[in-house]
């Protein structure tokens, strides 16, 4: 693609940046085929290719974003399913990413759409607030739900509500928990923010597979209480940028070569927090820690692939007969680690038989806030998903993404005339209980 900067913006680095990836497009418009907004639209601004003309105008330009143009990037899921497809190697995600923080300095949005953004920054990372704001939630949703008639916005916040609340005691503790026997390998494992609160189970499930199998398991103390994906994608570079330090500075002694607290792995149960930590290299790219925490960062099927590949899964004999799981794989693990194998792996592994929905690489629609921001378009996405899964006859489905089980949850517990509910579990519940640990609560107390 043809760039017309000047050479005075060509001081600014993320113009430099910018240009070097405008200059990989080449118009091919594979993208177009893969983007979910564009498949439901048809609309040539709601496709990567699109979009990218548009960032590069508002870059270019120097202009305010117009309404129109807000409104196109804000439809962008971020679930860099057009990086998978592009064959010229464009990183999108640098540039919706500087188009965001560009639209939240120089665009005043609508009064409420400025307070939902700001609250949504401000709470979800802060679990106390963010637990008390469910509760409250709880108690109000006949009033949520005859606020939802008149505000898709506020219909979707009513429908984030959970019906039963975990309990803060189930969720793991900062600490050192020793591997069962010989230590493979030592894991950092670092809790998140929003799943702590609505299903600290995950974690909890993870801690005793990876124990299991040889790990020992570094639970570090809250930093900044959250991996900063939440603010980044909402354009707020700067809230983004200290979570980011804040939480490298907790972090360094786990992954410096010369520290004796070192890991050898660094894990988010939630793909789409540990597919930001791996970007931690691109944020803080002259920070040598930064760079080497985005190396040891794994998502959880690649860490127990490998572990696999030494010694197999202590895999309960039969426990996997009968049982047909449908894997519905993350956008964040799918194109952000760019991993589509190891889930599907360590699955078959412990004996499942695993089916794939049609067209597994298009986004639940989750993707972090966006379900909150345009319920519209995400509730098309999730609908469209959770018939994928069905339609696949599978008796379970699983997945690695606090986002995608929230968002599809609900679409999967209603019964069809063909097809009863189907349980949505994390990675980790099935794999703990398939090498020995407590059966999922969701599973009922039939096999």
């Amino acid at each position: 693609m043809q760039t017309h900067f000047t050479d005075s913006q060509r001081i600014a680095p993320g113009i430099r940046s910018a240009e070097a990836v405008l200059r990989k497009c080449v118009h091919c418009g594979f993208c177009t085929a893969t983007c979910p907004t564009y498949r439901i639209t048809g609309d040539e601004l709601e496709s990567p290719r699109g979009r990218i003309a548009l960032i590069q105008d508002l870059l270019e330009t120097g202009a305010a974003p117009t309404p129109l143009t807000v409104s196109h990037l804000d439809h962008c899921l971020s679930c860099l399913s057009c990086e998978s497809t592009c064959p010229s190697g464009v990183s999108y995600r640098l540039l919706i990413d500087q188009a965001r923080e560009l639209i939240e300095e120089k665009y005043r949005r609508p009064p409420f759409d400025r307070w939902l953004r700001a609250l949504l920054a401000w709470l979800l990372p802060k679990q106390a607030w963010f637990r008390a704001a469910l509760v409250a939630g709880r108690w109000s949703r006949p009033l949520l739900r005859l606020a939802g008639r008149f505000s898709l916005r506020i219909d979707a916040l009513a429908r984030m509500v959970p019906g039963e609340f975990p309990s803060a005691s189930s969720a793991i503790q900062p600490g050192t928990y020793p591997a069962e026997g010989t230590e493979i390998r030592r894991v950092a494992l670092i809790l998140g923010c929003v799943q702590g609160v609505l299903a600290p189970e995950i974690d909890a499930a993870t801690l005793r597979l990876l124990r299991r199998h040889g790990c020992t398991v570094v639970v570090p103390p809250p930093a900044a209480g959250c991996c900063g994906a939440l603010p980044h994608h909402l354009g707020k570079g700067a809230p983004a940028r200290a979570m980011t330090h804040r939480n490298l500075d907790a972090w360094r002694e786990l992954v410096r070569v010369d520290s004796p607290a070192a890991v050898d792995t660094v894990l988010m149960t939630a793909s789409g927090c540990g597919s930001h930590l791996k970007d931690y290299a691109h944020l803080l790219p002259d920070d040598g820690d930064a760079v080497e925490l985005a190396r040891r960062v794994k998502d959880l099927s690649q860490l127990l692939d490998e572990l696999a590949a030494l010694t197999p899964l202590r895999v309960i004999s039969g426990i996997g007969a009968g049982l047909t799981l449908a894997w519905q794989s993350p956008c964040s693990l799918q194109h952000g680690f760019n991993e589509k194998s190891a889930p599907i792996r360590v699955l078959q592994a412990c004996g499942f038989e695993v089916r794939e929905p049609l067209n597994p690489h298009l986004c639940c629609g989750s993707a972090g806030t966006y379900n909150l921001l345009q319920p519209e378009f995400a509730e098309r996405l999730g609908r469209d998903k959770a018939d994928a899964i069905t339609a696949t006859g599978a008796t379970i489905a699983v997945s690695a993404n606090i986002g995608c089980i929230t968002q599809l949850r609900a679409k999967l517990a209603v019964e069809g005339d063909r097809q009863p509910p189907i349980p949505l579990l994390h990675l980790a519940q099935i794999l703990d209980w398939a090498t020995g640990g407590e059966r999922p609560a969701a599973l009922g107390n039939n096999k």
